[in-house]
């Protein structure tokens, strides 16, 4: 490192005087062996143009300095006398960015040069990256090919993050537009895990549709994504039990829950989530004029709640009816029984009767 602190105390290279770009990273610590062996090849890569610095940084990925045979005689035509890592920091200050990349690949990746200038000065992470980045552009799968035209597609400075997402999400969703609004690997896999969710449960989720979804967000989340898919959830999975094929039971959905919500005059919009998670289920029985929810359980779907029109509370008689009715169906129906009778004369006591029943929603005793 001495002689490139000297070359700057000399005046040469100086920020501010010369284009200068800071190096960090793995390939500072490549460069600094590389600096040992031949002084002024750090300077020269910190005024280096970005083409150049990330073609180098696929050349020292690739293994360059420690099996430097084919490079040397792709380069020079012959192996000399001098150090290896002299020879190789020579030739890598001697030559143009492409002749760089002809002399690690032998052939040159389409769109791999254009790929490197997008990266800019700042370069890959790691030196792994320039090895996908190349193992994907000379892919002969049409998976894989139909990434890498993405990749080349892409109008922005590209990093790791991209890279990657344009490596993992899904490919029917995958486009240059949604790779820049995914932006980072761990959307892209949060995406992916999610994506086949709303696939299920929504009829209107095709590939096309998805993906303008997300290339229209004008600040896309995985989370207000996925939230605002599973509000028009309109096939969710089924109960298990006879209850499905009730025809006087109309099970309430995402999609539906605004226009029954007005219907019923109540808010079962605000209940969406619940009912695209399956964990609880809303349906109306219109004979009884009563909103039924079940809830799933280890033991199977219970009778949590009950809503008259307007949430009114619903009758004894009507809560009974629909005990027998969905009780017939496999749905287990328990209803709150008040005080044993031995303890009744002290219910007075209580300024609220909450505090003594275990009431579920909406249903009277």
């Amino acid at each position: 490192m001495t002689p490139f602190l000297e070359r700057y105390g000399q005046g040469c290279g100086q920020p501010g005087r010369d284009w200068f770009h800071p190096l960090t990273g793995w390939f500072l610590v490549e460069m600094m062996k590389l600096e040992d062996a031949r002084p002024g090849i750090l300077a020269f890569a910190t005024r280096a143009p970005p083409l150049w610095r990330n073609a180098v940084a696929a050349a020292l990925s690739s293994g360059i300095v420690y099996s430097p045979d084919s490079f040397l005689l792709r380069t020079n035509g012959d192996i000399g006398d001098q150090a290896i890592d002299v020879q190789v920091a020579d030739a890598l200050i001697q030559m143009r960015p492409i002749a760089v990349l002809e002399a690690i690949y032998g052939e040159v990746p389409t769109g791999l040069p254009s790929i490197l200038k997008r990266i800019g000065s700042s370069l890959l992470n790691t030196p792994d990256a320039y090895v996908r980045l190349h193992a994907l552009l000379t892919a002969e799968e049409p998976e894989r090919k139909a990434r890498a035209q993405v990749l080349e597609r892409l109008d922005a400075r590209l990093d790791d993050e991209l890279i990657q997402v344009v490596e993992v999400l899904d490919l029917n969703i995958l486009s240059p537009k949604t790779a820049l609004a995914v932006r980072t690997a761990s959307e892209a896999h949060r995406l992916n895990a999610r994506v086949p969710v709303i696939r299920q449960v929504c009829s209107s989720a095709t590939d096309d549709s998805l993906r303008q979804s997300i290339e229209d967000a004008p600040h896309f989340r995985v989370s207000n994504w996925v939230r605002g898919w599973l509000g028009r959830a309109d096939r969710l999975p089924s109960l298990g039990i006879p209850l499905d094929d009730d025809p006087g039971v109309e099970r309430i959905t995402p999609a539906t829950a605004r226009a029954m919500g007005r219907h019923w005059q109540n808010c079962l919009a605000g209940h969406t989530n619940a009912m695209a998670m399956s964990s609880t289920a809303y349906f109306a029985i219109a004979d009884l004029s009563v909103i039924a929810v079940v809830t799933r359980t280890d033991v199977g779907w219970l009778l949590s709640g009950l809503h008259g029109r307007a949430n009114f509370p619903v009758s004894v008689e009507a809560a009974q009816r629909v005990k027998e009715r969905l009780g017939s169906q496999g749905v287990i129906c328990l209803m709150p029984a008040g005080p044993p009778p031995e303890m009744g004369i002290a219910a007075g006591v209580f300024t609220d009767i909450d505090d003594l029943d275990f009431d579920f929603a909406g249903m009277s005793v």
